[in-house]
């Protein structure tokens, strides 16, 4: 689709490696970034139905490599940008935190 062709090119950009069309387990993950354990999945403006989404995450994060799950709805390259940009900033905080 012409957002994932947006995805590709800012996880490109970024300098982020991926694969796309991935499959797990019963799903197949719009791109996933090995080294990060991270899937994004290309939701589109409308998004896909919340419900069923939940549980299909619920799933994914049993999955061994998978630490995080990013649903992106933007359709420009700057929205998409900006989201993933948010996103791996929150990993770097949260890895960043100190032990209990």
């Amino acid at each position: 689709t012409k957002q994932e062709i947006i995805i590709a090119n800012v996880l490109s950009d970024m300098g982020l490696r991926y694969d796309t069309q991935v499959p797990m387990s019963n799903y197949i993950a719009d791109f996933f970034i090995s080294e990060l354990g991270m899937i994004i999945e290309a939701d589109g403006i409308y998004g896909h139905l919340r419900k069923r989404d939940v549980r299909r995450d619920a799933d994914l994060m049993r999955i061994y490599g998978v630490k995080n799950i990013l649903h992106i709805k933007e359709n420009s390259k700057v929205g998409v940008r900006d989201t993933l940009c948010q996103a791996l900033n929150k990993l770097v905080d949260e890895e960043n935190q100190p032990l209990p």
